[in-house]
Order: structure tokens, then sequence, then C-alpha cells
């Protein structure tokens, strides 16, 4: 081939990765490195430790894409048989390879232990493939290419995946000159925003044939949305800078971040680079999110205390909520999570105190207060703001996990200015 790769479709084996007791953590990070070098990925399917399904799989992709890469199933044991499938895909014997063998005594040479019989099977490649080095681990890759394309295997553990990708496969390419100008694309992190009203707000933005082209996934409550340019228009470029402008204006109100996807680290880089100490007071999330800030390193310049206060004498003692609002509005309410605010702040010395309360479930709610509902407030300085929440009735885990990721969201608006 003499000219830049445009599509790739990759194929995960496993049966373990199709039971889901593993997940595929190659596929999302494989996609990622070829956007970078300006191949899209077409399709990704997860195929068993079976021959012919293996060989299925890669047919599949051939059709669909100039370039396959396969993961996993290259080692030594009988149901490791990604090699046979891919042979089988490409009509091709499977022959050993000298190279594939000195690359293994080699291994165990330099570990004082002799070479197992069974890692012979390793040493087996389609007629007519490159051995592909696999520096950390015994599993060599292995890459064939003929007039339909190229198909790349390499090795299943994420770890040795990610170096024989970027060490062997992504030099090999380059040196053909088989990649292009890195996708254009724009990444926005929002919060505090369903799917479905993204889906709902976004509108016909995210039809399949709109330019530039728009995807989303969720994790822990953010919403993760890139747009990529079609590259296939003569506009491309134009049409996402539009569609850049026209994004952060229609989400202001949730997105936080257009390069890093943790809540957490956006706020402590905020909280450093305004020299704003913080501390936190918590009812229901016990504790959540402080341990989420304190996975940030650096943190300590900012962090110095937070509060667990779960029962209403502890927010007394600690925090002298007086004992009359919890007696006439409860623990969740206004007036109690704006008093743990207060009382975080004045307790702690902090500039900023992030305070939350609320019915995490299963049980406690009522007609009144249901299960998800969820009152924070925010101090600054003094400047005290609260507002209440509604969180989906799920599992008792997810309602605190979304609550202390949400109590970290109203602080960087507090911290940002919005309100």
């Amino acid at each position: 081939m003499n000219r830049p790769l445009e599509r790739a479709f990759l194929v995960a084996v496993g049966d373990e990765l199709l039971a889901g007791a593993h997940m595929d953590l190659n596929s999302p990070e494989l996609a990622r490195n070829l956007a970078r070098l300006g191949i899209a990925v077409q399709g990704v399917e997860i195929a068993s430790d079976d021959e012919q399904a293996i060989a299925r799989a890669v047919a599949r992709g051939r059709e669909r894409a100039e370039l396959v890469l396969v993961t996993g199933g290259l080692g030594p044991t009988l149901d490791d048989v990604t090699r046979h499938g891919v042979a089988r895909a490409l009509s091709r014997g499977l022959v050993p390879s000298p190279e594939a063998r000195a690359d293994l005594e080699l291994w165990y040479a330099r570990r004082g232990t002799p070479m197992p019989a069974a890692n012979l099977r390793q040493t087996l490649l389609p007629e007519g493939a490159e051995r592909v080095r696999n520096r950390v681990g015994t599993a060599p890759g292995f890459l064939v290419e003929d007039e339909r394309g190229i198909v790349a295997v390499l090795p299943g553990p994420p770890q040795e995946m990610r170096v024989v990708f970027c060490e062997e496969i992504e030099p090999w390419l380059r040196a053909r000159r088989l990649v292009g100008d890195a996708l254009a694309e724009r990444h926005f992190h929002l919060f505090g925003l369903s799917e479905s009203a993204f889906a709902g707000e976004a509108g016909d933005w995210m039809e399949r044939d709109a330019s530039p082209r728009m995807g989303c996934a969720v994790k822990d409550g953010v919403l993760s949305v890139v747009l990529r340019a079609r590259v296939e228009r003569p506009r491309a470029h134009q049409e996402l800078a539009e569609r850049e402008r026209a994004f952060r204006e229609r989400f202001a109100a949730h997105v936080f971040s257009e390069d890093d996807p943790a809540l957490e680290s956006v706020l402590v880089k905020e909280l450093l680079a305004r020299g704003v100490r913080v501390t936190l007071a918590e009812s229901c999330t016990g504790g959540l999110a402080a341990a989420l800030l304190t996975r940030i390193p650096g943190v300590s310049a900012v962090f110095e205390r937070g509060f667990v206060v779960y029962a209403d004498r502890a927010k007394e003692e600690l925090l002298s909520v007086p004992r009359e609002l919890l007696a006439r509005h409860g623990a969740v309410s206004r007036q109690v999570v704006e008093a743990m605010a207060q009382g975080a702040l004045a307790a702690s010395g902090a500039d900023l105190a992030l305070a939350v309360t609320g019915i995490a479930g299963p049980t406690g709610g009522s007609a009144e207060k249901p299960v998800g509902l969820m009152w924070f407030a925010t101090c600054l300085r003094g400047d005290l703001r609260s507002e209440m929440r509604r969180l989906p009735p799920f599992q008792r885990e997810w309602i605190q996990n979304g609550a202390a990721r949400m109590a970290l969201f109203l602080g960087l608006r507090r911290l940002r200015g919005l309100d």
C-alpha cells in the first residue's frame, strides 16, 4: 500500500471477554492510538477462543477496513488459537518462525530457565507473516500484508499490547507512510446532565450523517462527548470549529473540562490555581467526596480535613448544627445543609466548604422526602448558597457516588463564579 490508511477494524479474542470475567481494555486504547495516526475505527468485535469464530471475525474486518488489529489468544496453551484462526482467514498454513523461537529462547535464558516445550506453539506463524517482537512477554505478535490490506496480531495482556503497538506496530506503519494527520476532534466532559436529557438538547447534532459526527459515553455520572470532523467533507474543519463554539454555548452549565474527564482532578487543579483551601461536610455520602479528592496528588496543599457527620449528634457536636434546626426541619433540609457548610468552614479555617445531606435509600424515604433527594450547600468565604437535587432512586451505592460527585461539581462551579 502506498497511501495513508483510513479505516481499521478491531478483533478482541477471549472467552473471558464474552463471559464478562474481564473487560476489553485493549480496543479503546487502540482506537485512541489509531485516531492519533489518522485512522478511524469502523468496528469492534469480540470473538471466542475458537478457530472458526476468529477466522470469521477477521474476514468481516477485512471487508470493512484496510487494517485489522487482533488482540489476545497468543499464549502457549491449547485454547490459544488466534494464530490458527488468522491463518484460516488468510487461507495460509502455519509454519515455525526461527525469529520467534530465538526471541523465546532468549527470554527464558535471561531468566535462567529452559523454555517449556509448550511454548513452541507460539513460534507458529501464518506463511509469509512477519514476526513482531514482544519485549515484555513471551507471546510474539505478527503481521501479514497483502493486496487487501494488513492484519496485525498483538498479545492480549494490556501492558504487553501497549508496548508492542507503540514500539513495533506504530513505527512499522510510520516507516511505510501508512499514517496520516491525527483525526480532527474535540472533547467535552459534562456533569449534572443525563444521557437522555443530553440527547434531547443535542437534537440533530447526533444524527448519524451530521457533520461533525458526535459520540458520547457515560462513566461515574460524567458524560464524555467527542466531536469528530468528517474528513471526506471539504468544509470539515470549519464545520468542526462552528459546532465546537455552539456546543460550548449550549452546554455551558454542564461542561467542566475539555481535556480531563476526572471531576475531582479538575477541581483540585482549580483549587491549587486559585489558592483556595477546601473542606467537606458529608452526611449520606459517608466521606466519599473526600476520598475522591484525596486520590489526586498535591491535594494536601488545599485540603486539610473533612467531616463525616452521619448522625444528628455528630452534626451538632462537630459542626455546631443547632438541635432545633434538626428537630424542626430534619437532617435532609436546606436549613441543615447550610448550617453544615457554615460549621465546617468555621471548624476548619478553610476558604470553601462543600456540604451534602440526603436520603440514599433503599429505606428512609417518604412522599415529602423520597429516596434520592439531596441537599447541597457551598460556602465560599462566608457567601452561602444551597440547592436541592433529586437523583434517580437507583442502588444506594450509585446514589452515594452521584451525590459525592455532585458536591464536587457544585464546588467547582462556585470557584468559577457560576450559579
